[in-house]
């Protein structure tokens, strides 16, 4: 066809009168991924449940003559819409196929932000055809604690708007790290944040086929919209260790810690950061109103999953930053989870 398929992923997203509302990213297995508001949009508000309803997206990349709109619905499990600044993530599945030239989008998950220069793709209003912006990640939080802060790079050009949500944020190597997700309205600011592709598959795990690089951990069975362990790119314990059969007195040895930790301590913090940490441990823990004795039902309900510390610990570590307690937590954590001489973790 005389054009490379390295973007041809960009989708945009339509409503029924067929005017692009937003963007979306091509991946493996005919489907795309977008934000849930993005489809809100596309169907208007007397649709009903989005996840019956049929839209159309087609692809701005594509040179086959006359390749028009193609219909798409929302896959199973693949409906994650705004939820207490969470979440706004929809998976589509292609009801026909895409273009012949039109490949998918590899997925990355975008790590720290590392001051990196990013592009996207988006449907800016007077701009039918649609218009590349360059951004500079900034870092994680500003709206949300799971979304990653992008600011237009140089004073000239373009900047994120309406019209540019569900585009795939593209790094240099053209690899999709995120979706754009919202902007600074004010005239004045450049601003604008992503849904970083981490935490995308937190929410929807079945496109975790289509992710390059490290493994993500998805929700449990069962778990509605379980939030990520933390915000994009920071490290867990769990990426750096293999699990742990936990010695009988890590329940009491971590607890010790754990009250010191200003973000546990705190009964408000602490129900976020147990919201944080997954459905299957903020449902069924036991609150006693004694700090000691709810250090210990959290942590001897997170004993019971094999990741079940280290995702309460990175959720804790979100919150409370790098203080003196929390990384006398995290020492003991490695100091238990650590083999000594004759097999088993410490003590």
């Amino acid at each position: 066809m005389g054009h490379s398929l390295a973007e041809s992923w960009r989708v945009r997203i339509l409503d029924a009168q067929g005017t692009p509302v937003g963007a979306g990213v091509l991946v493996a297995g005919g489907r795309v991924v977008t934000c849930a508001h993005v489809v809100e949009a596309a169907l208007g508000p007397d649709d009903g449940d989005p996840r019956e309803a049929e839209l159309s997206v087609d692809f701005p990349g594509s040179l086959v003559p006359g390749a028009g709109p193609v219909p798409a619905g929302v896959a199973p499990r693949g409906w994650a819409p705004p939820d207490d600044e969470r979440a706004d993530v929809a998976v589509l599945e292609l009801r026909a196929d895409a273009p012949a030239d039109c490949g998918p989008a590899v997925l990355r998950p975008c790590g720290p932000a590392r001051d990196r220069i990013v592009r996207a793709f988006g449907q800016a209003a007077g701009a039918r055809a649609g218009l590349w912006v360059r951004a500079r990640l900034v870092g994680s939080g500003g709206l949300s604690p799971e979304w990653m802060q992008l600011e237009a790079a140089g004073e000239a050009g373009d900047r994120l708007r309406r019209g540019y949500s569900g585009a795939g944020v593209v790094d240099s190597a053209g690899d999709v790290l995120g979706l754009v997700v919202a902007e600074d309205t004010r005239a004045e600011r450049r601003t604008g944040w992503m849904v970083p592709v981490e935490v995308v598959v937190r929410y929807c795990p079945d496109l975790a086929d289509a992710v390059a690089g490290p493994a993500i951990p998805g929700p449990r069975a069962g778990d509605a919209h379980p939030a990520p362990p933390g915000p994009p790119g920071l490290p867990t314990a769990a990426d750096e260790v293999p699990p742990a059969t936990w010695p009988p007195s890590a329940e009491r040895d971590l607890a010790r810690l754990l009250v010191r930790v200003r973000s546990f301590a705190d009964p408000h913090r602490r129900e976020r950061v147990l919201r944080d940490t997954g459905e299957d441990i903020a449902f069924h823990v036991e609150r006693t109103g004694v700090l000691m004795n709810d250090a210990r039902a959290v942590l001897g309900l997170c004993l019971e999953y094999e990741d079940g510390i280290d995702r309460f610990a990175a959720a804790l570590r979100w919150y409370e930053g790098g203080s003196l307690p929390m990384r006398a937590f995290d020492r003991e954590v490695a100091r238990l989870r650590t083999p000594v001489p004759g097999g088993g973790p410490g003590r």
